[in-house]
């Protein structure tokens, strides 16, 4: 069964229940809409949805109503940046709603206000470092409530500092570089906890991206629903090992693109994406 539903990773078959779990609009770090996102995914024949914006659920509302128009399911969703065990660990939550207690947004506002803080240092120091921008004047032109710093890059590639996102964040934004900044994150398991007061489902995005098996293995003990087996950036071998341990550690299966919209190297929307069962498994336990 693995062997065939990696096979299939690369084409989306017609007719068939598929779905994309992580995606990004204009309202954190991607480039489309969700009007857009919505578009693009009925286009290639996805049929169930996930927003998963960084820290934010503000494109909730517009995603409803154009997935409810093209006849998609729509899975509210969102990315949040935690910290285990010395580790940085991203959270998809998934919910069977999208009312939202206070305790959410207000935990949301906190995350929104440390990000826009950070952005504004980043552009800050580099400037301070001999980059020749007005950094208030930068700040001013990135109008979403959660930027990162995918946002810098592009002010660095519109500036002709960088000829693309991946060398703006090689040069000037990875660890140790003269525009890092360091970032402080809630405990995982306290925002697992507060997934779960949400009736949510709380799954570890990308653990190929660098996460110990240990990390996995000891949040799995603690509460965690499950592991984002298929992602963009994992290679077959990975998402046949993230099988394997969901398997053994009674974890669900989830996968998506983490399409942030058309940039040149990026995640293309459909290429990575969950089938069946584990859509249907996945939808079984959201309700």
């Amino acid at each position: 069964m693995c062997s065939g539903l990696l096979a299939r990773q690369s084409n989306v078959p017609t007719g068939a229940m598929i779905g994309d779990l992580h995606l990004h609009s204009h309202h954190s770090d991607g480039l489309l809409g969700p009007s857009e996102v919505v578009q693009r995914a009925s286009s290639i024949g996805l049929k169930v949805l996930s927003l998963t914006d960084h820290d934010s659920r503000e494109g909730w509302q517009e995603m409803s109503d154009h997935c409810q128009a093209a006849g998609v399911r729509w899975v509210p969703g969102i990315e949040l940046s935690t910290t285990h065990a010395d580790q940085e660990i991203h959270l998809l939550g998934y919910f069977p709603s999208d009312s939202g207690t206070p305790v959410l947004n207000e935990h949301l506002t906190r995350f929104q206000q440390r990000r826009r803080k950070r952005v504004e240092d980043i552009l800050r120091q580099l400037e301070e470092n001999g980059i020749p921008w007005d950094a208030q004047q930068v700040l001013k032109g990135i109008t979403c409530q959660s930027p990162g710093r995918p946002h810098v890059a592009r002010a660095l590639v519109e500036h002709s500092l960088a000829s693309n996102v991946g060398q703006a964040f090689r040069r000037f934004l990875k660890k140790g570089s003269q525009g890092w900044v360091p970032s402080t994150y809630p405990a995982t398991m306290q925002m697992i906890r507060l997934i779960h007061a949400e009736r949510g489902l709380a799954v570890m995005a990308h653990p190929g991206l660098g996460i110990p098996n240990e990390v996995l293995l000891d949040l799995a003990s603690q509460g965690l629903d499950g592991v984002e087996a298929f992602h963009s950036s994992h290679k077959p071998s990975l998402v046949k090992k993230y099988l394997h341990l969901a398997a053994q550690l009674g974890l669900m299966v989830t996968g998506g693109s983490d399409c942030h919209g058309p940039m040149p190297g990026g995640m293309r929307m459909g290429k990575t994406r969950l089938e069946s069962p584990f859509l249907e498994r996945f939808l079984e336990r959201l309700t």
